[in-house]
């Protein structure tokens, strides 16, 4: 990171599904880390996101999403659970961005998971690592 430029932390909020209500959390993470000194955020919605379900990887990637994930010093994804993992296009979405992934060091523990469960048990989200 460049000493004098603020941290680059931006919310990819996980989910393109209709009525998703981890688009208020990621909202609010999204305005808690922009209250921050010396952070910048984004709020990256993978619905939003132009890419293409027949192709994988390295042939899908956009080139503003990908700009984002390079300049990103860490990152937080906000997700709900699916079946005690996350959902198939976000990992779609970030193996887009693998040179990147691996290059940035967020391999190494940078990313932060905020996940949502609509269930009242009491069984814990997953632990993403």
């Amino acid at each position: 990171m460049e000493a004098d430029r603020p941290l680059f932390i931006p919310v990819i909020l996980g989910t393109a599904r209709m009525g998703r209500m981890s688009l208020h959390a990621a909202r609010l993470v999204t305005e808690e880390l922009g209250k921050c000194a010396g952070v910048e955020t984004d709020l990256i919605d993978i619905a939003k996101l132009p890419l293409p379900t027949n192709d994988a990887g390295e042939a899908i990637k956009q080139a503003d999403f990908s700009a984002k994930i390079n300049k990103a010093d860490a990152l937080v994804v906000v997700s709900p659970e699916y079946n005690h993992g996350y959902s198939g296009l976000l990992k779609h979405v970030l193996d887009s961005c693998l040179k990147e992934y691996i290059q940035g060091g967020w391999d190494s523990g940078s990313v932060g998971w905020t996940v949502w469960r609509n269930q009242s048990n009491s069984e814990p989200a997953t632990g993403y690592a």
